[in-house]
């Protein structure tokens, strides 16, 4: 009956650990995007790709047109 007791508290101070670890964590997370300067990169980032699949998918597009109408 003791050992279910001890590993118990061994669950819940583990669980209790983790769930620190986390919220660690996740406050870094907040501090690296912080600053405005690194927002407006991640922002520029995605605007990025989202241009660059768009020129890609748009290539691609058109190279299936071609081909269906050229034979």
């Amino acid at each position: 009956m003791a050992l279910r007791v001890l590993s118990g508290q061994y669950r819940h101070q583990h669980h209790i650990t983790l769930l620190k670890l986390r919220l660690a964590q996740s406050r870094c997370v907040k501090q690296e995007f912080n600053s405005s300067g690194k927002q407006a990169l991640a922002a520029n980032n995605r605007r990025m790709g989202f241009i660059l699949l768009s020129v890609v998918a748009v290539f691609f597009i058109g190279i299936v047109i071609k081909r269906s109408l050229l034979g």
